[in-house]
């Protein structure tokens, strides 16, 4: 059985939304709380992706506390200057 959603995100999207949610908040955010509004398969994957793509810019550190506990997502000092680069934040995910 295969379900089709309509929903069409794409991991640009995904790197964008990421982007805004940090902007708006001085502290780093909960991983759990940014997957909580992620309904389908297709966005998870699609947020997972953007999370490696955001490491790998160097934009964003995870770190997680406690072992089995959250995971949270913290700008980097440089954050705001890989977005304003866009060389650098080029959309290989279409």
């Amino acid at each position: 059985v295969l379900n089709v959603d309509e929903e069409s995100v794409t991991v640009a999207q995904m790197i964008d939304y990421v982007k805004r949610r940090l902007l708006m908040e001085d502290k780093p955010v909960s991983l759990r709380r940014l997957l909580h509004n992620t309904h389908t398969e297709r966005a998870l994957i699609c947020t997972f992706l953007a999370m490696l793509e955001l490491v790998r810019l160097q934009a964003v550190l995870l770190h997680q506390p406690i072992p089995q506990g959250d995971i949270l997502i913290k700008k980097t000092d440089n954050f705001e200057q890989i977005f304003t680069d866009q060389t650098q934040a080029r959309d290989d995910w279409q």
